[in-house]
């Protein structure tokens, strides 16, 4: 419910009130990572879990064709490592989602806020 006095909104201020509205999904917020001013460590830090991912999965393959005890532990323990690693690097990104959701979700307040007081 608006307050009586407040001042309607231009369609300029609605339109950016409804872009606001639409909560973007994981897949959009992750996107995000990728459009913003740290978009380059986020390429690169993802490249780098990928390759730990690739090389954790390989050497799991090589674990899984080793006959011998030390030739088991010297594959298994690399692709233990490289897995944990990798997840450890796309579980860090997750709170960044969550926070530019928060970023989000102040702005559109900020401009309600503003608009009703104005």
């Amino acid at each position: 419910m608006t307050h009586p006095n407040a001042p309607t909104l231009s369609a300029e201020d609605k339109a950016v009130l409804r872009r606001l509205d639409h909560q973007p999904g994981f897949f959009e917020l992750a996107a995000g990572l990728f459009r913003e001013g740290d978009a380059w460590p986020t390429l690169a830090m993802m490249a780098v879990e990928i390759g730990l991912f690739i090389g954790g999965v390989w050497c799991a393959w090589r674990f899984s064709q080793s006959g011998e005890v030390m030739e088991a532990l010297r594959w298994g323990f690399p692709a233990l490592g490289m897995i944990l690693m990798s997840f450890t690097i796309k579980f860090a990104f997750w709170p960044v989602m969550h926070i530019n959701r928060l970023k989000r979700q102040v702005a559109e307040l900020e401009l309600r806020l503003t608009r009703s007081i104005g």
